[in-house]
């Protein structure tokens, strides 16, 4: 036991020391411009269009106490509606780096850039030209009875790409007026689902943009994988005729951990890479199961639970759509009782505008020419975020860290993998000469954006810098799991229980056999793909 302690103080410490030793150190660099309308408040600012309005400049402050930073908060409106929150450190506190922070679902809210801020980054944030997260502003306006409806091109690509590069626009222009020209030295992007799409949207299309990019449960192939969301509440309701309970999923789920977990070398609970795992929920099938048993699955509920695990297929199922849930994935995130808000809006307000749309209307027969037109109708939005040609971000000299958890509940992790594959064909060289400047690492056991049964990712936006900055090539990332316990007096005590290395794809973490499974030391990365093959889809729709 005190051994076990003394090994989560230090990998403790340790995440610690890896926190500092990334950070930037201040550089000291001092405002030349008053925070207020009068100063950073009367900069001109351009950008793709005219109009271009700074609406206030207020002192503000991150944080609190000894560790709290001011900063001078300027909020910028770009037509059509696009609002651009940049956060300026002052009294000296500047690191001489802009760090754009991404967004989630369909965003439409913007907020302080207070994380990046108390790093003493010039922090920047954006709403993407929207108000809401509901996905509305697709839709130009609904189909009636003489009119098929129209999509919201502009609002799509505001919020798809050109949001997000007029962050760099507009932050650099105000650094620049703010503490003088030629003072910044570095840019980047973090940001996770959504976010992550963003910084492969700004790789793929402004390469000069960021200096480094982490990308995180990348939201990419935004028309495909939300056309597959609701491919689970769809097999569930015409296999089965109603949502199979969380216990049934859950016990399909454990026995599939079960039947596969040894398959790595280690029996923890985790599949280091689910794509090998054929488990068959059949086998769970009992002939006097009913709905209500929480021990056994129905045949019915069987084939449903099976085509979660496979992925969305055309009519006869010898076509692959897009890939599906990892087993080890907790199916009820998108096979719960109702359908992923996200997943319906889409059809909405996006394919069809017709808000009354309803996907019960969808069956086998029907489901291909549903995910047909889903891709078709949003091409022109660019949300696919799919380009494979990242040579101009390359050649910038930047780079960019992908993570996904195996086990996200949300986007599909092979749908990430699929796109690193088809940089690594498209560029040539294999994937050691694509990881000179671009790394994917995936999270056995990790949920969206963290989360689950495995260890996640820790401070991987400081390997991004350390990469860029020092040329320290991210060889591992280091993961941990925690544990949150509530002590008698009400307080909670957290502590690390496991910690693994996360190895850049295609290599995976191989245990020594020597040593505690439980410590990231006793791994080492070996080249996993002759062992877990990659499930490609058979077509492109």
């Amino acid at each position: 036991m005190k051994i076990q302690k003394r090994l989560i103080t230090a990998v403790a410490f340790l995440f610690f020391l890896m926190a500092l030793a990334a950070v930037p150190a201040s550089a000291g660099v001092e405002e030349i411009m008053t925070c207020d309308m009068v100063g950073i408040g009367s900069t001109a600012l351009t950008a793709d269009v005219t109009g271009v309005q700074i609406l206030s400049a207020t002192p503000d402050t991150a944080g609190s106490g000894s560790s709290a930073v001011p900063y001078c908060l300027v909020k910028v409106l770009v037509p059509q509606a696009i609002n651009i929150w940049v956060g300026l450190p002052t009294g000296g506190n500047w690191n001489q780096r802009l760090q754009s922070l991404g967004g989630g679902g369909y965003a439409g809210s913007v907020s302080k850039p207070t994380s990046a801020v108390l790093a003493r980054y010039v922090g920047i944030t954006t709403d993407t030209g929207h108000t809401g997260g509901s996905g509305t502003f697709g839709m130009l306006y609904p189909k009636t009875s003489t009119s098929p409806g129209a999509p919201n091109i502009p609002l799509q690509i505001d919020f798809s790409y050109r949001s997000e590069h007029l962050m760099a626009v507009i932050g650099k222009q105000l650094i620049d007026a703010f503490y003088g020209t030629n003072k910044l030295l570095y840019s980047y992007w973090n940001g996770c689902s959504t976010g992550g799409r963003q910084g492969l949207a700004m790789a793929q299309r402004y390469p000069e943009d960021y200096n480094g990019i982490l990308s995180g449960a990348p939201a990419i192939h935004f028309d495909r994988f939300q056309a597959e969301q609701i491919w689970p509440q769809m097999v569930q309701y015409r296999d089965a005729g109603y949502v199979i309970s969380t216990a049934k999923k859950t016990l399909a789920t454990n026995a599939a951990i079960a039947a596969c977990d040894a398959l790595d070398g280690v029996v923890d609970g985790l599949l280091t890479d689910p794509r090998v795992c054929t488990y068959d929920a059949q086998n769970l099938v009992t002939k006097t199961c009913t709905s209500s048993d929480a021990i056994c699955l129905t045949a019915s509920e069987a084939s449903a639970i099976n085509k979660m695990w496979f992925g969305a297929t055309n009519e006869k199922g010898n076509k692959l759509l897009w890939y599906g849930q990892t087993r080890g994935t907790n199916l009820d995130g998108l096979g719960g009782t109702i359908p992923f808000s996200i997943a319906t809006a889409q059809p909405k307000y996006w394919v069809y505008f017709d808000p009354n749309w309803d996907w019960h209307v969808l069956d086998y027969g029907n489901y291909e020419a549903f995910f047909d037109d889903t891709v078709f109708e949003m091409a022109a939005s660019g949300t696919a975020t799919d380009n494979p040609n990242l040579a101009p971000f390359r050649d910038h000299g930047s780079k960019i860290i992908i993570w996904h958890g195996f086990n996200d509940q949300l986007i599909m992790p092979e749908g990430t993998i699929d796109y690193y594959d088809q940089v690594v064909n498209y560029l040539g060289g294999g994937y050691d000469h694509v990881k000179d400047f671009a790394r994917l690492f995936m999270a056995p056991g990790v949920g969206h954006c963290g989360g689950g049964a495995g260890p996640s990712p820790q401070n991987t936006f400081n390997y991004v810098v350390d990469w860029v900055e020092n040329g320290v090539v991210p060889d591992t990332i280091l993961a941990a799991h925690t544990t949150t316990v509530r002590n008698p007096d009400g307080t909670f005590t957290t502590t690390i229980d496991r910690t693994r290395p996360l190895c850049p794809y295609p290599d995976v973490a191989v245990w020594t056999g020597e040593g505690s499974t439980d410590e990231a030391a006793n791994f080492v990365c070996k080249r996993g793909r002759d062992n877990y093959p990659h499930r490609n889809r058979q077509t492109t729709p």
